[in-house]
């Protein structure tokens, strides 16, 4: 017969039949814990006899000690097994991490050394940039004046070439150092600016692509027909009908026919520069032309008292004549076209 949870006689039966079974096996379980307890207790008072039997006549002597005790003196003795095992694991474990930390320690000393090392390298080549700078600097107006004490400024003593590395100098001193540096810098590049426009019209490109046969002042006999004068530009061997290129930007100041230059273009630019090409074959641009570095004027000839196909170039400031060769070799990056 199933019962009906939901009627309540049968609900207070099932209380009483859990409370009994609950009674029982709480009662169950206070006895056996008793019984342990007893048994734990018994064999606690329980005694042990140690004897120590000498091998001499003496009395021999009995000790009698409980388990309790000999339990105890187990337990102390595990304890202490235990800790000293710890103790030593960590111990162990301390050291290798000490020699790890020494080890890191010593790699971190070889690191600091190399940075060291590296930057005192580099604080080298930073000097000697900046004495490299100097010359540059002292040819500036801004430079010159300090130079010269002007503006209250007075000469740079030399550089030490003993001065103490980066080491014993502090944070604002080298900055300090960096700071001047780049005003320098700042300066020269100032002044290289400025003079960017006096560059770029000076002389400097090579008008035609040959060999110097004869030089700025040497005797012109080896090159002239019947001629021992003294050479006021350089010639320039070439083949026949090479292309003769403007050395700057200009105007075609004049294109004339000379007994002893043969045809001749004179070309004036800016600063008071002018440049001469002789011994043309033909040109190709006209009196007050406006030309380009670069453009082509004319083609390599054999007129006037030329002994050979060349070209005799001059370069003059105002009304006097300068070498050209310093120019084409020194200022110009394009050296020979």
């Amino acid at each position: 017969m199933r019962l009906n949870p939901f009627r309540e006689t049968n609900f207070n039966d099932l209380q009483q039949n859990l409370n009994y079974l609950l009674s029982e096996r709480k009662d169950s379980v206070k006895k056996r814990f008793s019984d342990w307890l007893a048994a734990v207790r018994k064999k606690g008072n329980e005694r042990i006899t140690l004897m120590f039997i000498p091998h001499s006549e003496k009395k021999i002597v009995n000790f009698h000690i409980s388990m309790y005790t000999v339990t105890i003196v187990l337990s102390l003795f595990a304890v202490v097994i235990v800790v000293t095992s710890l103790t030593i694991l960590n111990h162990t474990s301390t050291v290798k991490e000490v020699d790890k930390l020494e080890l890191y320690e010593s790699d971190y000393t070889n690191q600091i050394e190399m940075y060291k090392e590296e930057i005192n390298r580099l604080y080298s080549v930073f000097k000697k940039f900046d004495d490299q700078a100097d010359p540059l600097f002292r040819f500036t107006p801004e430079g010159s004046s300090f130079s010269s004490g002007k503006g209250g400024g007075s000469e740079q003593p030399p550089a030490d070439p003993s001065s103490p590395s980066i080491e014993s100098l502090t944070i604002e001193e080298i900055e300090q150092e960096f700071k001047a540096s780049k005003d320098k810098l700042l300066v020269i590049k100032r002044f290289m600016e400025s003079r960017a426009k006096v560059i770029e019209n000076t002389p400097s490109l090579w008008p035609v692509n040959g060999n110097i046969i004869t030089a700025f002042g040497d005797s012109k006999s080896s090159s002239l027909s019947g001629s021992g004068e003294r050479a006021l530009g350089v010639d320039i061997a070439a083949y026949p009908g090479s292309e003769i290129k403007v050395s700057a930007p200009g105007t075609v100041e004049s294109i004339v026919w000379d007994s002893v230059y043969g045809l001749r273009i004179t070309v004036s630019h800016k600063y008071g520069y002018s440049t001469i090409y002789s011994y043309c074959q033909r040109v190709t641009v006209d009196v007050g032309q406006k030309l380009s570095k670069g453009e082509i004027i004319g083609y390599v000839g054999k007129t006037g008292r030329a002994a050979r196909y060349m070209l005799h170039y001059q370069i003059r400031i105002g009304t006097n004549y300068a070498d050209p060769l310093p120019y084409l070799n020194k200022i110009s990056l394009d050296s020979k076209i």
